[in-house]
């Protein structure tokens, strides 16, 4: 599903922008790109530089902390971040079905406004699904289209529970695993690989991709591939029993060239203000770099080269930075419990904190890991 990011992310006009770390109104017409928003507040300097809107400080471990002091300026990251995570210009939303026969079931339904503006709109109203039903994330094998009977969608419930939508069949299909749905990691993303034109998700231990392709037929058993991690630095190695104690999900990620990574979410607890906050403490990133039959033999890498990667609620990007201004080479950009960018070279996490609140997070659409409820409201 990837296209150049320029394409994707649409010019943004903000209300305010940063200028010299002063926040300052923006009267111009002239569009500014999401994520030059985010690169000026990677630049931020100390507290020391006077600002009254933003200030930057080392957290307890060494990450960086920006302090946006404007409720403002936080709102318009969260809607920077958004645009990155959302998936070329597609949105989902959910419909009640006023028939009464369809009174127990909730509709799906996918918006696409193709970047040519000569091109139409799509709209896709999907079969009912389940009341009360919870979506973790939903991956295309690309773009909708009426007339497009290879366009497949596949989705993850927040239970774990997989099903599988063909255009040519019309219909729902489940995704039955051989142990229920205690094989599928229930915070790890459903990702759609063109170049092996199959669906994989990660299992709850992260050792096993399981996966299906797109003409999965009822009954099928999905296929689980073994992940063996290579070459993880000596030192990593007396750090990783640290890390045992965080949460951790696993995200599989694709480049438009098919380069395949497997990157490694680690959160953890600190007290902060007489709270407990759930932060984002390191990333660990894989790199496939051949193929084996029954599995994938993944290596740790600090480069990825021109590439940023997008970790959120739906399925992860990885698009090449020099496609929009603004984006940083080598880096993750992730939302959700917190907003930030992780520097893959350098190991740095940048955390955005309001003011007031701490870190900046957002459990709505289209962030991570907060399930939407397709129970009507």
């Amino acid at each position: 599903m990837s296209q150049p990011l320029s394409r994707m992310l649409k010019p943004l006009v903000y209300t305010n922008v940063l200028s010299n770390n002063n926040l300052v109104r923006w009267c111009s017409s002239t569009p500014i790109y999401p994520f030059m928003l985010i690169d000026h507040l990677l630049k931020v300097g100390d507290s020391s530089n006077g600002s009254n809107s933003i200030s930057r400080r080392s957290g307890s471990e060494g990450e960086n902390e920006v302090i946006i002091k404007n409720k403002f300026l936080a709102r318009e990251v969260c809607e920077a971040m958004a645009m990155g995570l959302n998936q070329s210009g597609v949105n989902i939303h959910m419909k009640e079905k006023k028939f009464l026969r369809d009174m127990d079931n909730v509709r799906l339904n996918i918006y696409y406004k193709p970047s040519d503006p000569k091109s139409k709109s799509v709209s896709v109203h999907l079969p009912p699904l389940p009341k009360g039903s919870q979506i973790q994330n939903l991956a295309m094998s690309c773009l909708p289209g009426l007339e497009n009977d290879d366009w497949v969608v596949a989705i993850k419930f927040s239970v774990s529970r997989l099903m599988l939508y063909r255009h040519k069949d019309l219909r729902w299909i489940d995704i039955e695993t051989t142990h229920g749905h205690e094989s599928i990691c229930p915070y790890s993303s459903l990702m759609y690989s063109k170049k092996d034109q199959r669906f994989y998700t990660p299992t709850p231990g992260g050792v096993y991709l399981c996966s299906f392709g797109l003409n999965f037929k009822e009954k099928d058993e999905p296929k689980y591939d073994l992940i063996c991690k290579k070459d993880l630095p000596q030192y990593m190695l007396y750090e990783m029993e640290e890390m045992n104690s965080f949460t951790r999900t696993d995200h599989l990620v694709e480049s438009p060239s098919g380069e395949q990574f497997l990157i490694s979410w680690y959160y953890g607890d600190d007290f902060e203000s007489d709270t407990v906050v759930h932060k984002t403490k390191r990333f660990l990133v894989f790199k496939e770099q051949e193929k084996v039959k029954r599995g994938k033999d993944m290596y740790y890498t600090e480069n990825i080269g021109d590439l940023c990667i997008f970790l959120g609620h739906g399925e992860p990007m990885c698009v090449p930075a020099s496609s929009s201004p603004g984006l940083k080479p080598n880096c993750i950009y992730f939302a959700g419990h917190n907003f930030g960018v992780f520097d893959i070279t350098t190991q740095t996490i940048t955390l955005f904190y309001t003011e007031e609140d701490g870190p900046l997070r957002s459990t709505a659409f289209p962030y991570w890991p907060h399930p939407f409820s397709l129970t009507p409201s």
